[in-house]
């Protein structure tokens, strides 16, 4: 319930700075090409009385209301990927980035080399542990060389018919 919480909390945080960081992307942009402040009232005094007096859009005003208008699908958008997103990954990403560089460091990018190397007191090359790996792989699947398998099969059809 605690951790089910915490996360629409931090979607409701998250959340609110995309939501102001679009509207003042939006209100640069439309000051910048429109020169209409989208945050004053007076504009939208000044677009009713327009349109009431009997005032046509033009095609760029089109564009504009467009742009005004893709305001919202966009803020629930980034609402929906927000609501998504493990905020945990946000925080432990740091940490898991500074416990695994004291490993790169001794095991030059490779920490299972490195771990295996660490449970040991001597310490082996790459080259060996591969080879032992290979070993191991062997001692398990036995049956891996196929003119052994063929072998095994010719004297087993053999004996049969013997």
């Amino acid at each position: 319930m605690i951790k089910k919480s915490m996360h629409y909390l931090c979607v409701l945080i998250a959340g609110a700075c995309w939501s102001s960081l679009l509207l003042w992307l939006y209100r640069f942009i439309f000051l910048s090409v429109y020169q209409i402040d989208i945050l004053s009232p007076y504009t939208y005094a000044m677009i009713a009385n327009y349109w009431n007096g009997g005032g046509v859009l033009k095609s760029g005003d089109i564009f504009m209301l467009l742009g005004f208008f893709s305001y919202f699908p966009i803020v629930f958008l980034g609402w929906y990927y927000l609501a998504k997103y493990s905020y945990l990954n946000l925080v432990m990403k740091p940490l898991n980035w500074l416990a695994n560089r004291g490993l790169d460091k001794y095991s030059g990018g490779m920490p299972e080399v490195n771990i295996k190397n660490l449970k040991i007191e001597e310490k082996k090359t790459l080259e060996q542990l591969v080879q032992e790996r290979i070993e191991l792989e062997n001692k398990k699947n036995p049956l891996t060389d196929s003119a052994e398998f063929r072998k095994e099969i010719v004297e087993k059809i053999e004996n049969e018919i013997n």
